[in-house]
């Protein structure tokens, strides 16, 4: 890297040139913020609890109000 032979080089303490300062983020831009691509996986599993949720209330709530108490997997 070479550097301009006009400028005398920065003493401790100075602040250095715009030219020489480190790479700065654009601040224009705003921070890229995760779309729902990146919680699809999340929100599967949150539909599928809330199914298994509402069924499960409609079994015990059935039993409850003095219905029969008929679950379909314990066949």
């Amino acid at each position: 890297m070479t550097r301009p032979v006009n400028r005398p080089p920065a003493v401790a303490g100075q602040h250095r040139p715009p030219d020489e300062h480190p790479a700065r983020p654009d601040r224009k831009k705003p921070p890229e913020k995760p779309g729902i691509e990146d919680h699809m996986l999340l929100l599967l599993a949150l539909a599928a609890v809330v199914v298994v949720l509402a069924f499960t209330a409609m079994i015990v709530l059935t039993a409850l109000g003095g219905g029969t108490d008929y679950v379909p997997w314990n066949g």
